[in-house]
């Protein structure tokens, strides 16, 4: 090539790359706190019942939301007839009955349980002590143990190790009250299914209270904890069996994903889609207290908003990104990241076209590793499927927001295991690229005081833009980020 010739193509490269550069700090302008508060002071409201899946202010929360779709002009997506994937779900409310011998046990007053979402039922099964496991190899009935302090975990862990076979696993303890105040939203919270999910056995673990069991055992519990006389066995032998039942009430609710569609303008790649995700379902309302989740995943949600607002005020000025771009806002995800799970089985553009996904949940908070500062937030997951995607990230970052980009919880290992917790994980799990951007966990995560007079919208508007950039990006390169396996 001529000096000439390259002089020239350098130019052309170099005014494509300003004009790139332009165009997304032009629109990503449109990203803005003033909207952003407006948008999470209806989503976040008392009216809005905490967003709970399948409930009453999370169908407000949908309507909402694809109002906003279609002022902003975004199109249903492909092979919809309007902006909501509906999805049912089963509601299992907790509740049961157990019996030693002749003796029932109550609900709340007597045990709680907590590991199991399906109904069950246990008849006269066998009652068997970890040394029984240990010494015998036992496959079934139950494995009963007594537990004395606070902190269950490490204990528990084992027991669920030496008794993988157990039907369930009872722990009996003499706290029983402190710990049931613990216990209590874990193991009372109704707990949800996709109704298009096979129910999985599970192994339930009851939590007893020690004196409930005064009479109920022909063995003596004082024996099961090793205070009495033992004599040395050849093989278990069974004194004390267990009957009972669980989660009896289920009920199938209607739930929905909502999809705003922005197509591509070049002919070929917009049969290709980046996908930005966020759940807009929260935890509802507990004991009659409203839980509004504003940074969990209102923020999120909200950047969603205001993203679809900034893409299609680009296409509208015939600047458009190539590849289509699909906002979803999707529910479920506090109940075990339901929604998102059914859109990649139900899928509206099948999962081969679809490039990459980034996801936002809570990114209005500081946490307490940064909390003299909101210039930061973690990425998870970008690098574990392709290390393209997460350049293209870096890149945008900076060029346009040099924000703090925090790789602390960017591990399968991390003990956290944040990077299973939310909903790009269905996408990465059948071999997506994608990002979580998360901004951490702070103490009023899961508690009612997650209200919008503690978001930071400034944060909000900078990880909106941050991510606006990025798939812009995606949607406008040649080549799509590449796995790197």
């Amino acid at each position: 090539m001529s000096k000439k010739l390259l002089a020239a193509a350098l130019l052309i490269a170099t005014g494509v790359s300003a004009q790139k550069k332009d165009l997304i700090a032009q629109y990503s302008a449109y990203i803005d706190t003033a909207d952003l508060r407006k948008h999470l002071t209806v989503l976040a409201s008392d009216e809005y019942e905490g967003r709970e899946t399948g409930k009453k202010g999370q169908q407000l929360a949908a309507a909402y939301i694809q109002q906003s779709f279609k002022e902003d002009g975004c199109s249903k997506a492909p092979g919809m007839s309007g902006y909501e994937q509906f999805f049912d779900v089963v509601e299992t409310t907790p509740g049961g009955e157990l019996k030693f011998g002749g003796k029932s046990l109550a609900f709340k007053t007597d045990f709680v349980y907590f590991g199991a979402k399906q109904q069950a039922s246990f008849d006269n099964l066998e009652i068997h002590t970890l040394e029984d496991y240990e010494r015998f190899g036992i496959e079934n009935g139950v494995l009963i143990h007594p537990i004395a302090g606070m902190d269950i975990r490490a204990e528990l862990d084992m027991l669920r190790r030496i008794g993988k076979k157990a039907k369930a696993i009872i722990l009996v303890t003499p706290n029983y009250e402190t710990l049931y105040e613990y216990l209590e939203h874990y193991a009372t919270s109704k707990a949800m299914r996709l109704k298009t999910d096979t129910p999985v056995a599970e192994q339930p673990i009851f939590v007893i209270r020690a004196g409930a069991l005064d009479g109920a055992l022909k063995k003596p519990f004082r024996y099961l904890q090793g205070n009495g006389k033992k004599k040395i066995k050849k093989k278990a032998t069974v004194v004390n069996t267990f009957t009972g039942w669980i989660n009896k009430d289920e009920q199938v609710l209607t739930s929905s994903n909502v999809l705003g569609y922005i197509p591509g303008s070049d002919p070929i790649l917009a049969k290709e889609i980046v996908v930005i995700t966020a759940h807009y379902d929260h935890i509802g309302i507990d004991n009659g207290v409203v839980f509004n989740g504003a940074d969990d995943d209102g923020t999120g949600t909200v950047a969603l908003l205001e993203i679809a607002e900034a893409f299609m005020k680009a296409r509208r000025e015939g600047n458009g990104p190539r590849r289509s771009i699909l906002i979803m806002t999707v529910s479920g995800e506090e109940k075990g990241l339901l929604g998102s799970s059914y859109y990649v089985s139900h899928p509206v553009i099948p999962l081969e076209n679809t490039i990459a996904d980034l996801n936002i949940d809570m990114i209005g908070r500081n946490d307490i590793a940064h909390e003299n500062s909101s210039d930061y937030i973690y990425i998870i997951g970008s690098n574990m499927i392709s290390t393209d995607l997460h350049n293209t990230n870096e890149n945008a970052n900076k060029t346009y927001t040099q924000l703090l980009l925090d790789y602390k919880f960017n591990s399968l290992s991390d003990p956290n295991q944040f990077y299973y917790r939310s909903d790009h994980y269905n996408f990465a799990k059948n071999g997506i690229p994608s990002i979580f951007y998360f901004s951490g966990i702070h103490e009023d995560y899961h508690q009612a005081t997650d209200d919008i007079e503690k978001i930071i919208f400034s944060k909000v508007e900078r990880v909106a833009r941050l991510v606006f950039a990025t798939a812009w990006l995606l949607a406008n390169e040649t080549e799509r980020p590449r796995p790197d396996y």
